[in-house]
C-alpha cells in the first residue's frame, strides 16, 4: 500500500510540474508584451508589485497573469478571481498601490465570467457604486437580513467577504482602474501584433521574437541570481530591440561616431600600445602608426556607441571578431607557403595588408573603412593575433611586460 501511494504521489507530482512552469513561462511571457507597450521613462517588473508591473511615467499597472490550462480562472467563484481582487484591496488599503494604478486580470486562454465582465465594464463612480452594491445583494443577500457568509462556500468565504468589507472609496479605486484581458490560447503568438506594430517585418518578426524573449529571460534570470529586483527599463530593452531588428530585419550601413583625435591621444598610443609595436617589428613606416592609431581609436569609439545605442548586439561584435581571427590564421598560412624565402619582416608585412583590405559586415551591416583595420589593432594589441611571423616569441616574457608597464605608467 505504501509503495502505490508514493507511486500516486510522484505521478500527480509530474502531472503538476508542467502546469507551474507554463505559469511562469507566461509571466516572463507577458513581461516581454508590457515591454512592447510602455515608452520611454518606464520600467516593468516581474513578481514584486504583482505577477508583472510597469512603473514610472504615466502611474503604475499591476498585472495577475492566469494560465487556464487546467480551470477557469474567471469564473465567478473562483478562488483565482476572488484571492486576485482581495489582495489588490489589501495592496490598496495599505498604501502599497496609489491612486494612479490601474489593475490587469490576464487569462492566456480565452475564459470569460460575468462579474469580469462586469468589473472591466464599469468606468465611472456611479457604475462602480451599482455594481458593489449588486455584489452585496448578491454574495450576503439583501439588507438588512443579509448573512455575509450565508451563500459562501468555504474556498472563497474569506476572500468575498475581506473584497465586500473594503469602502466604497477603496472598491471604486478597484473597479474603475480594472481592466481584464483574454490571450488566444498561445501568449507566444499573442506578442506578434506588438512586434508587427514596430515595423518590424512579417518574415521578420518571429526571429526578433526569438531574440528579445531570450534576452529578457536571461536578463531576469541573472538579477535574481544576483540577488537584485528582476525590474527591466524600456530604454534597455528598446536598445535590444532595435538591435535585433536591425540584425534580423534590416541592411544599413554603420554610421562612423564624430570624433577628435589630439596629437598628445596620438603620441600616448605610439609610446605604449602593442598594436603599435606589432607594427615596429614588421618595419612598418610612420605614416602607417600614426593610421593605426587612428583606425584604433576611432574604432573602439565605434564599438561603444554603437553598443549603447543599440545598433549592434554584443554577439555580434565577438562573431566579428571571429571572423578577422579566421580570416587572419588563413592568410599566415597562405603567407608561409606563398611567400616562402622571403623575410620575416615582408612575409609580416604581406600579412597585415591582406587583412587590413578585409571587407566584411558587422550585423549585416556596411562598416566605416577605418573600423576593420581598428579590429584587427584590438586583436593586435591584446596578442590574440600578430603580423611578424614569431611574433608571440618577440612579444611575450619581458618585452611585452616592458611595454604593458609603459602604458600603465602613460594612463597614470
Amino acid at each position: 500500500m505504501a509503495g502505490k501511494k508514493k507511486r500516486k504521489s510522484r505521478t500527480r507530482k509530474s502531472a503538476q510540474a508542467p502546469g507551474q512552469f507554463y505559469g511562469y513561462s507566461v509571466q516572463v511571457t507577458r513581461m516581454l508584451a508590457r515591454l512592447l507597450e510602455c515608452t520611454e521613462g518606464q520600467a516593468v517588473s516581474l513578481e514584486v508589485l504583482d505577477d508583472v508591473a510597469v512603473t514610472g511615467v504615466g502611474g503604475t499597472v499591476v498585472e495577475q497573469s492566469k494560465s487556464g490550462l487546467a480551470h477557469n480562472p474567471v469564473s465567478d467563484r473562483s478562488v483565482d478571481l476572488w484571492k486576485t481582487l482581495f489582495n489588490w484591496v489589501e495592496a490598496i488599503r495599505n498604501g502599497a498601490l496609489g491612486d494612479d494604478t490601474k489593475f490587469v486580470l490576464y487569462t492566456a486562454q480565452p475564459h470569460n465570467g460575468t462579474l469580469v465582465g462586469r468589473l472591466n465594464d464599469a468606468r465611472t463612480r456611479s457604475d462602480a457604486i451599482t455594481l458593489i452594491r449588486s455584489l452585496r445583494n448578491d454574495m450576503w443577500g439583501k439588507a438588512p437580513q443579509r448573512s455575509k457568509k450565508k451563500h459562501l462556500p468555504d474556498s472563497i468565504a474569506d476572500f468575498v467577504n475581506g473584497v465586500l468589507e473594503a469602502s466604497d472609496e477603496v472598491l471604486c479605486h478597484l473597479i474603475i482602474g480594472f481592466e481584464f484581458r483574454q490571450g488566444s490560447g498561445s501568449p507566444g503568438d499573442d506578442l506578434r501584433p506588438l512586434i508587427l506594430a514596430k515595423a518590424i517585418s512579417d518574415s521578420a518578426a518571429d526571429e526578433v521574437l526569438k531574440y528579445v524573449l531570450g534576452w529578457v529571460k536571461k536578463k531576469v534570470d541573472k538579477l535574481i541570481e544576483q540577488g537584485r529586483t528582476p525590474i527591466i527599463a524600456w530604454s534597455d530593452f528598446n536598445a535590444q530591440l532595435i538591435a535585433a531588428a536591425r540584425r534580423f530585419d534590416r541592411s544599413d550601413i554603420l554610421s562612423p561616431t564624430p570624433t577628435e583625435i589630439s596629437e598628445s591621444d596620438i603620441e600616448k598610443e605610439l609610446r605604449s600600445r602593442l598594436y603599435i609595436r606589432q607594427l615596429e617589428i614588421i618595419d612598418c613606416e610612420e605614416r602607417d602608426l600614426v593610421r593605426a592609431v587612428n583606425d584604433y581609436l576611432r574604432s573602439s569609439v565605434d564599438r561603444t556607441t554603437w553598443s549603447e545605442r543599440g545598433d549592434v548586439l554584443e554577439s555580434s561584435f565577438e562573431d566579428f571578431s571571429d571572423r578577422l581571427a579566421r580570416h587572419w590564421e588563413n592568410r599566415r598560412r597562405l603567407a608561409k607557403a606563398e611567400l616562402s624565402g622571403r623575410s620575416e619582416n615582408e612575409i609580416g608585412q604581406a600579412i597585415l595588408a591582406r587583412c587590413l583590405d578585409l571587407a566584411i559586415p558587422l550585423q549585416g551591416m556596411e562598416v566605416p573603412s577605418y573600423f576593420t583595420p581598428g579590429s584587427y589593432h584590438v586583436l593586435a594589441d591584446a596578442l590574440s593575433i600578430g603580423w611578424h611571423p614569431r611574433y608571440d616569441k618577440l612579444l611575450t616574457g619581458t618585452d611585452a611586460e616592458q611595454q604593458l608597464e609603459g602604458g600603465d605608467k602613460e594612463e597614470s
